[in-house]
């Protein structure tokens, strides 16, 4: 089991989520920011104290020293360096067409002692229009995942599940923190929806205090 491998930048998008260039309509795409998270209620309801930040990251180091480290992580967790996509880490964002406003990107991998893996993919925007735009399209559900209800996070949220066994599902939270987009997902421990929770809170936290809100 623990010979497979997740990546939540390749993983949500394969698995989860349809990624398109923007094409004009993203007001109406499920989880479209609005105010609410992906369930429909009102984000004030869940991390209403977290603010919505128009200022961006100003560069990739700001955005490492944001993400969650050793210490930061629940009790039996440690950050997960092996393979390819493995470890902590945010660069300069590298597109192969058009970034649309993304400006860098950061991935953090965590595992415990019994395998289960959590995988976190930030993309950190130029503004909070761009970013908007960027959840609304990133959003879009692929045809082999279902959208979840729970607890809202960040500013915008939606939560997103794929496959049909709660034991081996993959499960993505994805949200908005001021001009960051953020995909948080877990596998092999995927009945812990509220461990996961914990882990895309406390991302959505350190974002919004790097980037000046508290």
């Amino acid at each position: 089991m623990g010979s497979r491998r997740i990546w939540v930048g390749a993983a949500s998008v394969a698995l989860l989520l349809t990624v398109s260039a923007c094409s004009g309509d993203s007001g109406s795409a499920d989880g479209a920011d609005g105010g609410k998270n992906g369930s429909g209620q009102s984000s004030a309801s869940g991390q209403a104290q977290l603010s919505d930040s128009e200022g961006p990251f100003k560069d990739a180091k700001t955005l490492d020293g944001a993400l969650l480290r050793a210490k930061d992580l629940p009790s039996g967790w440690k950050e997960d360096a092996q393979g390819d996509n493995g470890g902590i880490k945010a660069q300069r964002a590298s597109c192969d067409g058009p970034c649309d406003g993304l400006a860098f990107e950061g991935v953090g991998n965590y595992t415990d002692s019994s395998g289960a893996l959590v995988g976190t993919s930030i993309k950190a925007y130029g503004s909070r229009a761009a970013a908007e735009a960027g959840f609304a399209e990133e959003s879009r559900l692929a045809t082999d995942a279902t959208k979840e209800d729970g607890a809202p996070v960040g500013n915008t949220s939606t939560h997103v599940k794929s496959g049909e066994s709660d034991d081996s599902a993959l499960r993505v939270v994805h949200f908005r923190v001021g001009a960051t987009v953020v995909a948080v997902s877990q596998e092999y421990r995927s009945k812990d929806a509220k461990g996961l929770e914990k882990f895309a809170g406390d991302q959505a936290k350190r974002l919004e205090q790097a980037l000046g809100g508290e």
